[in-house]
């Protein structure tokens, strides 16, 4: 008799054993996929003692054990701290994962749990499967009028709902019907054309005129921030409100910063410099402060021309002026540049890189901003520019992190007028972020963005790490909405911005404090 209890109690606590590993297990699946990467043993050993009825000693030898089995693979990292760095899980998700609040973890044949979503209780999520929404697809395909019927939901905490539940949808199915809708949008837009090829070359057609000349038009329309508004004549290449992410239907704004001493911000000194003619504006930022974005933005409000051309050494004066060439007749005959076709029609030439163009072209250039003039010596053409023509060069700052940003000597520089751009204030950037992000669907939380801006941030505070602009966190957020975490996402634009001295790995430490 004895030796049957023995026997049973040898198998009961065998099978708890197993089912403590399996707990275990898709823990740590789980714990590698919120920090982005190796997972501390201490960790593990922490949140299971929390989550779990299993003391500290137990959640030693289970580790221990499953290392043996091949459940966990262990290494000592550079700090001699043991890292689990993959998982193979026993069996499927437990159910009681799922009730453990921030873990969001769902056996596979469990029907939809509404309330994981954060305005709904059990009640309200019942509602819900009895209207007939019994997957987060259904739910989010919803408009709000179709959850009105169901008690206690207003209006605004039905498009809540919807939003959130975008979350729960498998991130391949989501992707895959946007980039249906994309396609069909681009074939409405462009009447079932797939690629549209168009050279801005060939384009001879002026901008418009500026609605001030229209006495009846009211004088608030006519500029923005002192900038004329020009008409809108149908021109190809103005820019357009479908070039940007959008919010309730209308572009986002671009968020600015103070510039110091001045008392303007940065789209109303850009505005003001531009509105004073075509006297040559230098924008210098770091990369992805939004210096370009700024710009075209200000073009899109006013119906002008933007044209932007990133510099090289390779650049040669015929590629930005213009070259003779043969034609279908076998006469030769002279090809405008971009340059030269802007300032006979009235666009902005904008020049990225600015501190490596040519000097042939930096010549020519200058001369417009001096006197007025465009001299085309292959053609024979003296211009005077559009009194719409602008010209505008934007670079990265001469600092440690931009290494092959040379400053412009001093003459060069007096031709220029020149605005500084710097990153956003926390406040702003997540804002911005957040309607860049969540303008149609919920891609992720503002709480989380807010941590990625803290982030990035110290980053920007710290000379030996790589430096994470507002446009890597836009790139982190894609890969948060196509299933990675917080942590993990940093991890990866961390090293994607990294400069062959840095190393990525040095933020590591920061990001698991995210």
């Amino acid at each position: 008799m004895s030796s049957v209890t023995a026997t049973g109690d040898a198998e009961t606590n065998t099978d708890a054993s197993s089912d403590e590993q399996r707990l275990l297990s898709h823990l740590a699946k789980h714990l590698i996929h919120e920090m982005g990467g190796d997972l501390p043993v201490e960790t593990l050993h922490l949140r299971a003692t929390d989550y779990f009825d299993i003391d500290a000693e137990a959640v030693q030898n289970l580790t221990e054990d499953g290392a043996e089995d091949g459940i966990y693979q262990i290494e000592r990292g550079d700090d001699t701290a043991q890292r689990i760095t993959d998982v193979e899980p026993v069996g499927s998700p437990p159910d009681k994962l799922g009730s453990i609040a921030g873990l969001d973890i769902q056996s596979d044949d469990e029907p939809a749990d509404f309330t994981q979503l954060d305005t709904v209780g059990e009640n309200m999520a019942e509602s819900l499967h009895g209207a007939g929404f019994d997957s987060y697809g259904a739910l989010h395909a919803a408009t709000p009028n179709d959850l009105t019927d169901i008690p206690t939901m207003t209006q605004s905490k039905a498009q809540i709902v919807i939003d959130q539940a975008g979350q729960h949808i498998p991130t391949e199915k989501m992707l895959a019907s946007e980039a249906l809708e994309r396609y069909q949008n681009h074939l409405d837009e462009y009447d079932g054309q797939h690629a549209v090829v168009q050279d801005i070359l060939e384009v001879s057609q002026d901008v418009g005129d500026p609605l001030a000349l229209d006495p009846t038009v009211s004088s608030d329309e006519t500029h923005y921030k002192g900038l004329l508004v020009l008409e809108d004549t149908g021109h190809p290449n103005l820019v357009r409100a479908n070039e940007f992410p959008q919010h309730d239907g209308e572009p986002i704004p671009p968020k600015t910063t103070d510039i110091g001493h001045i008392g303007l911000n940065t789209l109303e000194a850009t505005a003001q410099k531009l509105a004073r003619g075509n006297m040559g504006l230098r924008l210098v930022g770091p990369h992805g402060c939004g210096k370009n974005y700024l710009l075209r933005y200000l073009h899109y409000k006013t119906n002008r021309v933007l044209v932007s051309v990133d510099a090289d050494s390779s650049m040669l004066a015929q590629d930005m002026l213009g070259v003779s060439t043969v034609n279908e007749n076998r006469v030769v005959v002279f090809r405008d540049g971009v340059v030269t076709k802007l300032m006979k029609h009235g666009g902005t030439i904008v020049i990225n890189e600015g501190n490596v163009v040519p000097a042939g072209v930096m010549m020519a250039l200058q001369k417009i901003l001096n006197q007025n003039v465009l001299t085309v010596k292959e053609s024979g053409e003296e211009i005077v520019p559009h009194p719409a023509a602008r010209v505008v060069i934007t670079m990265n700052p001469p600092t440690r992190e931009y290494r092959d940003s040379e400053p412009f000597n001093a003459a060069t520089r007096d031709r220029f007028q020149t605005i500084y751009f710097d990153y956003l204030d926390d406040d702003d950037e997540i804002a911005l972020l957040d309607q860049m992000a969540n303008g149609d669907r919920l891609r992720v939380k503002r709480d989380d963005i807010k941590r990625m801006v803290e982030f990035a941030g110290a980053t920007r505070n710290n000379d030996t790490w790589p430096t994470v602009s507002t446009r890597k966190l836009e790139h982190a957020i894609d890969w948060i909405d196509e299933g990675a975490s917080v942590r993990g996402a940093l991890k990866h634009v961390t090293k994607a911005a990294a400069e062959p001295h840095q190393n990525p790995a040095d933020t590591h430490e920061k990001i698991e404090d995210v």
